[in-house]
């Protein structure tokens, strides 16, 4: 009899543990002001996503004499991102160059560091302010800039942090993750695979981001939202269906809206007395991985063409890289005079272009690339008189 109420005990929190690692969040962590329709985002509140209400003020997150010299812009929070497994909320101000966060047991703030990105001056058009951010089911965290050129990776168990640099459109875009009009703002959510993220920009745009190669690749808009209808904040549902997430706005406060993945139509919550609001965040991951990535698939043929163990990589440099204007640079480092040749690769192993040389002990040579070239990743690779190749790198055509 005891054992089997032994393995009746086993089996029974096996199943809470299962049940564990399924649960969704059915609430989100929101920014608002302190009065309804108020626009300086300091307070930190909940939301109940099965009926949108806003709960209490939890805590400011930014003091009232939190003050940046020289600006008019209140500083106030877009960018906020939820670790379940340390209760964490972690944020940025978005005029400081500063992340924080919030323990959640104890309600205190933490400071982790006032040089998160190295660009504490911020830009007049904000194009380099924090405005996205999420945090995954392992622990590392993600924002990015309005101008989507500084993506910066941070863990929240080790605070590490690495700039990863800017996002890179995918070829055949035709809304590109770099633009003032259609991709400043909104928010990032995160995919149950870790190298997936998705990003809802203000003006409604929806963008799938590689993390491994910083390529974006457009979806589509979504429809089925009020013409006033900005987004600021996303956090996928909970319903049982990790297909759908939920937005709210900065600018509209008509309703809340949860949007189904595949259609990208939106559909209001009918939520009673929402509130303007700046982010939300919960620890909640989509899951909608596509097997027939493109973004994957071109950057794994790029790699075949790139070799780590370069044997010039301390006398050849190029730059700019990204290259933004069909023109980068070859600088060449007290390296044997001669010719060589210089080809350039696309991810389909075609050569575009191939250019010779003649290099003195110290050369810069300038490289075109054919205007009708698609933007992405190319390959370029140096080779020495007997065509044997002495340099292989990769450079992103923007």
């Amino acid at each position: 009899m005891k054992k089997y109420l032994h393995i009746s005990f086993l089996l029974i929190g096996m199943t809470l543990i299962l049940n564990s690692t399924k649960a969704q969040d059915n609430f989100a962590y929101t920014v608002t002001d302190s009065v309804q329709n108020g626009v300086k985002w300091s307070f930190l509140r909940k939301i109940d996503l099965r009926n949108g209400t806003f709960g209490k003020i939890l805590l400011r997150l930014v003091n009232k004499n939190d003050t940046v010299a020289n600006s008019t812009l209140f500083n106030g929070v877009a960018a906020i991102g939820y670790d379940n497994k340390s209760n964490r909320l972690y944020f940025t101000p978005m005029l400081k160059d500063r992340l924080s966060y919030v323990d959640l047991r104890t309600m205190k703030i933490n400071v982790v560091t006032n040089n998160f990105t190295g660009t504490p001056t911020r830009a007049n058009d904000q194009s380099n302010v924090l405005t996205r951010m999420v945090i995954t089911k392992n622990s590392n965290g993600y924002t990015l800039s309005n101008d989507a050129n500084t993506f910066v990776k941070f863990n929240t168990r080790t605070h590490t942090i690495r700039n990863l640099g800017a996002l890179i459109d995918v070829p055949g875009n035709t809304v590109s993750v770099h633009e003032i009009c259609s991709s400043f703002g909104g928010d990032l959510i995160a995919d149950k695979d870790e190298e997936i993220l998705y990003l809802i920009t203000s003006r409604n745009h929806v963008f799938k981001i590689n993390v491994d190669n910083r390529r974006a690749k457009y979806l589509g808009t979504i429809t089925g939202l009020p013409a006033t209808f900005t987004t600021s904040g996303a956090s996928v549902d909970f319903r049982g269906n990790d297909t759908k997430f939920v937005l709210t706005s900065s600018g509209d406060k008509t309703d809340l809206y949860s949007v189904k993945f595949k259609t990208l139509n939106a559909v209001g919550l009918q939520s009673t007395n929402p509130w303007l609001a700046s982010d939300l965040a919960n620890s909640n991951t989509l899951n909608v991985k596509d097997k027939d990535d493109e973004e994957d698939e071109e950057e794994n043929k790029a790699e075949i063409f790139v070799s780590n163990n370069n044997l010039y990589n301390d006398k050849i440099k190029l730059y700019p890289n990204p290259v933004t204007n069909n023109e980068f640079k070859i600088q060449f480092i007290d390296i044997k005079q001669g010719a060589y040749t210089v080809d350039i690769i696309n991810v389909l192993g075609q050569v575009i272009l191939t250019k010779v040389v003649n290099i003195g002990k110290n050369n810069i040579a300038s490289i075109n690339i054919p205007e009708l070239t698609s933007k992405g990743i190319l390959v370029v690779k140096i080779s020495d008189k007997t065509n044997n190749p002495i340099y292989v790198e990769k450079i992103i055509l923007q």
